[in-house]
């Protein structure tokens, strides 16, 4: 019989809340969580703000030692991983650890430790720096942290594909259910804000001082956040015999590369479109039959234009009303945790049959011609759902999930 995947449990920490009710409240409320930076000093930049997340006190959660060995990024990312396991109601210490898989995307990893530690030696060339500092500085230090601290000792791998890390864990996950290898399975990804990323985004002079606004005419770019989105993964007749409380089906997902620049991407979106085609194709779906995109909305000039094109290639006549949204305009681009703070966001929006919005749109653009869902969240039936992950280096994976129906 074929294995089939399920989503029992969600954990998610970004700038607008720190787990799942608070994200949910102020994303349906369409809230911004794009402010002033000051993790950093940002006065030699072009621009100042970014999705940060505030009131984070890390020894609310964490023993002073734990502190002083991991990075921003590890620390929200485990919160994350906790309130995942929590939400889904599993008990390890009744678990078979072997059959319980940690997959995770990455970035930065805990470059902002890195960061702190080289002007530590710059500021002070006669005193050692912490090397504390260091231990986080590999992205798939995060990964171990989950699995030890659980106590997990089936597979475990990191993901680092730029922007599309965590969509992609996702997708590894739900082939390591339908393959036998585990039973459960931690995925997600972590990225907290770091100068490196954030000097390296305003080089490119791609981004927004102001909140970010996808697919507006008038858009100037990105808006860099941090966040962590964790899901469990189940196999399904497993989650139903412990009467699991079932948000969604994992369905499929599909990876391309565009093989064109390592920055910008395809005009012909001839890889966003693969992702596409191939996802719907594995779940034996059609392009009508998708209820809602979440789209990966950038607000970069030629990345919407170059989704919008994608989307309406794959879905022809019907791409208008398919209803498209952008969750970076409220919680900023959280690079390689964005597939998977987003997919939190669709299984929440099938859960909850609420649409959330793409917000500061205002102004069309003739080149995105379709339905971004403006402003206000919109009651809907999302029978499938379909999430966009486009990376750096054209690394793209598109998820697609279901409603499910016992």
């Amino acid at each position: 019989m074929k294995r089939e995947a399920v989503i029992t449990g969600v954990g998610i920490v970004c700038a607008l809340g720190k787990n799942k009710e608070e994200f949910w409240h102020n994303a349906c409320l369409g809230q911004c969580g794009i402010e002033e930076v000051d993790l950093f000093d940002t006065a030699r930049y072009r621009t100042h703000t970014g999705a940060q997340i505030r009131d984070f006190f890390p020894e609310d959660h964490f023993s002073r030692r734990l502190r002083a060995r991991m990075s921003r990024c590890d620390q929200i990312g485990l919160l994350a991983a906790r309130e995942s396991l929590r939400d889904a109601g599993l008990i390890l210490a009744d678990e078979n650890k072997e059959r319980i898989a940690v997959v995770l995307g990455a970035g930065a990893g805990g470059m902002i430790s890195a960061e702190k530690y080289r002007r530590r030696q710059i500021m002070q060339p006669h005193r050692l720096p912490p090397p504390s500092l260091l231990v986080s500085f590999e992205a798939s230090v995060l990964t171990d942290y989950v699995g030890s601290e659980f106590g997990i000792t089936g597979p475990r791998l990191t993901v680092v594909t730029a922007c599309s890390s965590s969509a992609t864990a996702i997708g590894y996950g739900l082939d390591l259910i339908r393959g036998d290898e585990a039973d459960v399975v931690i995925a997600g990804g972590s990225e907290s804000l770091c100068e490196l990323t954030y000097g390296g985004f305003n080089s490119l002079r791609s981004v927004d001082p102001n909140p970010c606004k996808p697919f507006d005419l008038n858009r100037k770019g990105l808006s860099l956040g941090e966040g962590a989105g964790m899901l469990i993964i189940e196999e399904k007749e497993r989650a139903r015999a412990r009467k699991a409380r079932i948000y969604a089906q994992l369905l499929s997902y599909a990876l391309s590369s565009d093989a064109y620049h390592m920055t910008a991407p395809d005009p012909a979106a001839s890889g966003a479109k693969n992702a596409m085609k191939w996802a719907l194709k594995r779940a034996g779906l059609t392009p009508p039959q998708i209820d809602y995109i979440s789209a990966h909305g950038t607000a970069t000039k030629h990345n919407d234009v170059t989704e919008c094109k994608a989307i309406s290639d794959i879905f022809g006549a019907e791409a208008p009303q398919i209803p498209v949204s952008s969750l970076k305009s409220m919680l900023g681009h959280c690079l390689g945790a964005a597939g998977s703070v987003e997919a939190v966001g669709l299984v929440l929006t099938i859960f909850h049959s609420l649409l959330l919005p793409t917000i500061n749109y205002t102004t069309p653009d003739p080149q995105c011609q379709l339905d971004f869902v403006p402003d206000q969240a919109r009651p809907a039936s999302v029978h499938y759902g379909l999430s966009n992950s486009f990376a750096f280096g054209g690394n793209n994976t598109a998820l697609i999930m279901g409603a499910h129906h016992e």
